[in-house]
């Protein structure tokens, strides 16, 4: 199933200081922007929703689908909804929804901001909503669909292509990225916070945003200076199959601004921020527009096309955001745009790739659960049993092999004297036994084992029979009867291991030994 990615345009609403610049140039419609002032120089761009600067956080919400969204992760589907957009747009009002004051700061150090958490307001943006609307739909699908559920949480931020650990911020450390098969990129140690309601989470979730790292500049009194990516990990518990687990995950991401130096005024560690800020979002664009390519080449999704390099591995946040772009992921952009005239070239690019962003198709992939990693793993024991068992019976064969006939000395006490070879039964022991006809046979053999016959009539009884461990054991029988059949009238008897053996021949007895014998002539074989 492919899915194109969403792509909703917001305009937020002038700033005080813009209350004197023209806001000609953007032109909206329900699923329309226009860019430009005379009809020549108009861009017309298509989206699938266009909100403009009265819209609510709540509006925002809805028509975004974000609902929708947290169904798709309930239903066992990834799904990420990402904010972008250049500085001061919007984008972490749209995503946080809280409102940033200024810290005083001396002389030598540069202005700060500080989130203010009113969880109450109105103003709360898509994460606190999402948060809070996840755990009621939680309390639905258990009933619905007998299920139990565990919701984790992580939140991270990547500044200056460092990964920093926004539930751990007394640790400087820098998190390490990490790539497994069955995980693609994954952050390495990363805290994951357990949450058992909606305002635990949200209250887990404001203390995260007051650790981000903010600046203000000359385009932004509250700048992020960090790409923030708070995910939502939900694990479903099938109740009548416990073993049957799904862990699905909602990404949540505030991209910081694409900054002009010139405009912002950033000088110092600021400018180095804007410096990281741009490479990582170079690279964000590069590889939307390999994907928008391969999209264009192959329209249909049908017919297959030479596959172009996707720069994700060249940024800590592409690689994050791979299975969000292109990958198995429902994703929603949502796309700010400042109203000033003075901004247009900044939103004549950020509509670009948007426009292009639209393009890419992902393939959505229902996570089946965890149950076929438990069967797997217990098919992986079960082989690597059958392996030991192999190599034991090997083992065995091998050293059954290596083994000599030995000979088979038979006596008998009237005139007659028979000697034959024959495999050895297994054992050390020499054994000599004398019955009441001085029949005798002697024996060098080594007493793993010895095989006991009630009575043998023919040679496939012993097959039937006996079943032995080792193929040689036919031999070593057939050669006993190759001695015996010939012998007289009379009981003859030998002793193996510490078995004593009583032949008996009948009369008539001559028959050959591939042959059934007539009636009840034959060889009988009883324990002494």
């Amino acid at each position: 199933m492919k899915s194109k990615i969403r792509v909703v345009v917001r305009v937020r609403p002038q700033l005080p200081a813009e209350k004197t610049h023209s806001c000609e140039t953007l032109q909206l419609g329900n699923h329309t922007v226009r860019l430009g002032v005379t009809d020549s120089s108009q861009k017309e761009f298509r989206f699938d929703h266009v909100l403009g600067p009265s819209a609510t956080q709540k509006e925002v919400y809805d028509t975004a689908g974000v609902a929708q969204s947290i169904a798709s992760v309930l239903e066992g589907y990834h799904a990420t909804l990402f904010a972008y957009g250049q500085t001061g747009s919007g984008k972490t009002y749209t995503m946080e929804g809280f409102e940033y004051e200024r810290i005083a700061s001396k002389a030598s150090e540069r202005a700060s901001t500080k989130a203010k958490i009113d969880v109450a307001s109105d103003r709360l943006g898509i994460v606190p909503r999402v948060i809070l609307e996840l755990f009621d739909a939680l309390k639905t699908a258990a009933v619905i669909k007998n299920k139990a559920y565990r919701v984790k949480s992580s939140f991270v931020q990547i500044y200056n292509e460092q990964i920093l650990d926004l539930f751990n911020p007394s640790s400087k450390q820098c998190l390490k990225l990490r790539w497994a098969a069955d995980q693609e990129f994954f952050v390495e140690d990363l805290t994951m916070v357990d949450s058992a309601s909606g305002e635990e989470m949200l209250l887990k979730f404001t203390e995260g945003v007051k650790d981000k790292i903010m600046a203000t500049t000359n385009m932004n009194a509250a700048s992020s200076r960090s790409h923030c990516i708070y995910t939502i990990y939900v694990e479903s518990i099938d109740l009548e199959n416990p073993s049957l687990v799904t862990t699905t995950k909602l990404c949540l991401v505030d991209l910081a601004g694409s900054e002009r130096i010139v405009k912002t005024g950033a000088t110092g560690v600021t400018l180095q921020e804007s410096i990281g800020i741009n490479k990582s979002l170079f690279v964000l664009r590069q590889v939307i527009q390999v994907l928008s390519d391969e999209a264009n080449m192959n329209p249909t999704g049908q017919n297959a096309v030479a596959k172009t390099h996707v720069p994700y591995r060249d940024s800590k946040l592409t690689s994050l955001l791979k299975h969000s772009l292109g990958g198995n992921s429902i994703t929603v952009m949502i796309v700010c745009l400042s109203p000033s005239d003075l901004c247009y070239e900044e939103n004549l690019s950020t509509l670009q790739y948007a426009a292009r962003a639209q393009q890419i198709s992902n393939t959505p992939v229902k996570n089946a659960g965890e149950a076929h990693k438990v069967l797997v793993q217990q098919l992986r024991d079960t082989i690597q049993s059958l392996h030991a068992q192999l190599a034991e019976a090997n083992a065995t064969i091998e050293r059954l092999q290596q083994r000599r006939p030995k000979p088979l000395r038979i006596h008998s006490g009237a005139s007659h004297t028979a000697t034959t070879s024959h495999p050895a039964l297994p054992n050390d022991t020499k054994t000599t036994t004398q019955d009441d006809s001085s029949n005798q046979v002697e024996d060098d053999s080594d007493g793993e084992s010895s095989f006991v016959y009630d009575e043998i009539a023919r040679p496939e009884a012993i097959v039937q029979k006996a079943i032995p461990p080792w193929p040689s054991a036919w031999t070593w029988l057939s050669s006993i009867f190759q001695a015996f059949h010939t012998r007289p009238t009379g009981h003859h008897a030998f002793a193996e291991s510490d078995k004593a053996y009583m032949f008996t021949v009948h009369p008539m007895s001559s028959w050959p030994l591939n042959k059934k014998p007539p009636g009840d002539l034959g060889v009988g074989m009883a324990i002494a």
